[in-house]
């Protein structure tokens, strides 16, 4: 039997303990925003400041890939290097002097594009293989450009023209991609490691004891000690979306109530793993420790850095059964693709019968260890 007073009181309490303790309002409300704008503002998957080095002899196609490189924000000039005087490219990139070397025949440019049988050589330092493509990448569009508007056409066959078109993120912005995984990830470490260290505490102090001898039920005291950490993680929730709309200009695309649902499932499996790891573990140290060992894998499983198809078949049966991969596909899909209706069904009633057996699972354990 669920009485309501003994958990309105219950709530009371764990609302005065948390805030009166300055620790706690820093991990629940500073750790968030300073990981959201350290992903939405350093750390980026985009590819900039490639220090170029143009080695040619000085013509208006050498001139114009250089201004139009700088000009894109990608690369960098180096301007302690004269690429009109240089006689060993390669030792550019074996000296660390530059990441990328385009390199004219003796005759330049234009000789090259208009015979087509001298080559253009691109060096690139690919001691990181994923950049180094991007760099090619880049290169060889800019290179591309700037000899059509010459009147130049690269290979012999004519080129197919693609009508590109960017859905969802337009502006490819690395931002919009990473916020809906933040949200997540950081939200489900805060529950997680906030409630089962919260629930450990009272062992920790002995106050589990008076708890149990009190006239309130299991039910009772789960509520009461979860509850206030469940209303904490839907505002965490809503504050970085809000960071991510007002200050980064992300679009969201999709309805308040799907988003509010699934951080509802969200917010009940991560609290839900919190009680399960408070029954096994006796101290607060032990708890943290408990969630550090759930956390990891379910992060590098979860598609939140890296897409869930890059993992190996023989490992990626673990990610279905990890409720972060679910909750942030489905954020994705709600905020960047404005929430596919059979696609949001989907993955949340995944996500809530997960949370549901983790519940039922966690209470089970509860009640066990109180008795």
């Amino acid at each position: 039997m669920i009485h309501k007073r003994i958990i309105r009181g219950l709530i009371r309490k764990e609302f005065v303990q948390i805030f009166r303790d300055p620790k706690m309002i820093v991990a629940i409300f500073f750790v968030p925003i300073v990981q959201l704008t350290m992903f939405g503002l350093a750390l980026t998957s985009e590819v900039k400041n490639i220090e170029m080095v143009i080695v040619s002899k000085p013509s208006a196609i050498a001139r114009e890939v250089q201004t139009r490189a700088v000009a894109s924000r990608w690369f960098k000039q180096v301007h302690h290097i004269d690429g009109t005087n240089v006689s060993d490219p390669t030792a550019l990139l074996t000296t660390y002097k530059a990441e990328a070397v385009l390199v004219a025949p003796e005759q330049g440019f234009e000789y090259a594009l208009e015979r087509q049988n001298k080559p253009i050589q691109l060096l690139i330092n690919a001691t990181n293989a994923q950049r180094a493509q991007q760099v090619n990448a880049y290169i060889s569009q800019i290179l591309a450009r700037v000899a059509a508007s010459h009147g130049y056409r690269l290979g012999e066959q004519p080129r197919l023209v693609l009508d590109t078109r960017i859905l969802f993120n337009p502006q490819m912005s690395t931002a919009a991609f990473m916020v809906p995984a933040l949200l997540v990830m950081t939200s489900f470490i805060i529950l997680m490691i906030v409630g089962s260290m919260a629930i450990t505490k009272e062992k920790e102090m002995g106050t589990m004891e008076k708890l149990i001898s009190s006239p309130a039920s299991t039910a009772d005291i789960l509520l009461g000690k979860v509850l206030p950490y469940f209303f904490i993680g839907i505002g965490v929730v809503m504050l970085m979306l809000s960071i991510g709309v007002l200050g980064f200009g992300i679009a969201y695309r999709g309805t308040v109530w799907q988003f509010a649902l699934n951080g509802i499932a969200l917010a009940a499996c991560a609290l839900s793993v919190a009680t399960l790891i408070s029954t096994i573990a006796n101290t607060q140290q032990q708890a943290m420790m408990g969630g550090v060992l759930i956390l990891l894998p379910a992060i590098l499983l979860s598609g939140v850095f890296f897409p869930v198809a890059n993992i190996p078949e023989g490992f990626r049966w673990l990610c279905y059964l990890n409720p972060l991969m679910y909750a942030c596909t489905n954020f994705r899909n709600i905020i960047l693709k404005g929430g596919d209706y059979s696609f949001f069904w989907q993955y949340f009633s995944i996500l809530l019968g997960m949370a549901l057996v983790l519940a039922a699972t966690a209470y089970k354990n509860f009640k066990a260890k109180l008795n």
